[in-house]
């Protein structure tokens, strides 16, 4: 596969997009399958281009315009092909910026269609919830966490977590918007503990109300008895499951 060189939104174009969103949303409310009416609005040095390479690469488009359907393999070849990059590259709204315009830009609202009255552009294109909240909240940038994070090497399939994940995001989400997201030895051996619980229950015990909030929650308060960071996976996954069987008893949820 042909190497390509990595791109940013210049300045002058980031900010000629934020001082003028619902132009923009309206282009490309009218315009979804190409960037081009996006582009002309731009400055016309609107990208920069950086030193630094990965393999070009192509993510898919539903036929049915169900996004479910290609989601997880999208999702997957974002990370393969950007996990070589460094932080602070892929930290920068100004790059996700760049795929979406010159590569994704037809997925990127197939995965998200903007809709009038939600600020899709300012908050899941850019960062307008800060770096770290828009990293989480980005329709690409979201994706690729979402494998970086559940990957699992030690597994016979690397991305077994990420396919669980992707079936239902709360078993996720809710794990992203806790300080220790960042701790993929936190995110793995909670989702390695939930996994086995929803194998032990079915999908039933996923409906207790509020169910991955207070997984998420119950991970933050063992925190305040022993620091997150020095925390084995094994530890968390032994400790997660006590936590869902004492729910599935209290809720008098039976095994399968």
């Amino acid at each position: 596969m042909t190497k390509i060189n990595v791109k940013f939104l210049t300045d002058e174009a980031l900010s000629t997009i934020k001082a003028n969103f619902d132009k923009f949303t309206k282009i490309v409310k009218n315009n979804c399958r190409d960037s081009s009416a996006f582009i002309a609005e731009l400055p016309s040095k609107y990208l920069i281009e950086k030193k630094y390479q990965i393999e070009d690469f192509t993510l898919k488009l539903s036929d049915d315009g169900d996004y479910s359907k290609v989601d997880l393999d999208n999702a997957i070849t974002l990370y393969e092909h950007l996990c070589g990059l460094p932080k602070h590259i892929l930290g920068d709204e100004k790059f996700w910026m760049w795929l979406i315009l010159e590569k994704c830009y037809a997925v990127t609202i197939q995965a998200m269609p903007v809709e009038s009255g939600k600020k899709i552009i300012e908050d899941h294109w850019l960062f307008g919830q800060g770096r770290r909240r828009g990293l989480m909240f980005g329709v690409l940038s979201r994706a690729y966490y979402r494998v970086q994070l559940t990957k699992d090497d030690s597994l016979d399939n690397p991305y077994e977590l990420t396919r669980f994940v992707t079936d239902n995001y709360l078993r996720y989400r809710e794990l992203t918007w806790r300080s220790y997201s960042n701790n993929k030895t936190i995110v793995i051996g909670a989702i390695k503990a939930e996994k086995k619980i929803v194998e032990k229950y079915g999908l039933k015990i996923e409906e207790i109300k509020y169910y991955y909030p207070m997984i998420a929650k119950y991970i933050s308060q063992l925190g305040s008895v022993m620091l997150l960071d020095f925390m084995t996976e094994e530890y968390i996954i032994s400790s997660v499951e006590m936590f869902c069987n004492d729910l599935a008893k209290s809720n008098n949820i039976l095994e399968k």
